[in-house]
């Protein structure tokens, strides 16, 4: 009798079957740890994800509100105030508006004037003095003027500035005097 050895066969297809399952599991693997890569770099930067800088948003806007001064100075009388604000405000608040568009990401910037901390402020810090001839110091939409022989001048701007990000918010008042 004659007998065909197939063990060889047996051993073959066993180790052929050993290699695929080797090869599927290190698939698994690097697909698992692809994962994980992929998952730790989009919280880490999350995490570093920082708030505008303070010292630019304050930067931007002490810019803005020079600018908006420039376009008013000189050119309303004291009893013509109201339109002046009116005016410095039309400068103004596209600018801010620039400034907040310019600082979204994680969060955002929101910049408003305060009418009530430029009242106060216009009480206490109001310019004067004997030998210049300043009058009273108004506080109007959160803009605070002075008459000043005889024509308005813009002397301060209460600026609101809410910087907000995922995972903190901060809330600051800045006064900005133009030179």
């Amino acid at each position: 009798m004659s007998r065909l050895f197939s063990g060889s066969d047996e051993t073959d297809r066993t180790s052929t079957d050993r290699g695929q399952l080797v090869l599927v599991s290190g698939a698994v693997v690097v697909v698992a740890l692809l994962t994980i890569v992929l998952v730790h770099a989009q919280l880490g930067y999350a995490v570093t994800d920082a708030a505008p800088p303070v010292d630019d948003v304050a930067a931007a806007t002490d810019d803005a509100v020079e600018a908006a001064t420039a376009d008013v100075a000189g050119r309303y009388s004291w009893a013509a105030r109201e339109s002046a604000v009116a005016d410095f405000r039309s400068q103004l608040d596209p600018s801010l508006t620039r400034i907040e568009h310019a600082h979204t990401g994680s969060g955002g910037v929101s910049l408003s004037t305060n009418n009530s901390v430029a009242a106060g402020w216009a009480l206490r810090n109001c310019p004067e003095s004997t030998y210049r001839d300043f009058g009273q110091c108004v506080a109007d939409d959160g803009v605070v003027v002075q008459e000043r022989a005889g024509e308005t001048a813009i002397v301060a701007a209460l600026v609101d500035v809410r910087i907000g990000t995922p995972q903190s918010e901060t809330d600051l008042t800045f006064v900005f005097r133009p030179e």
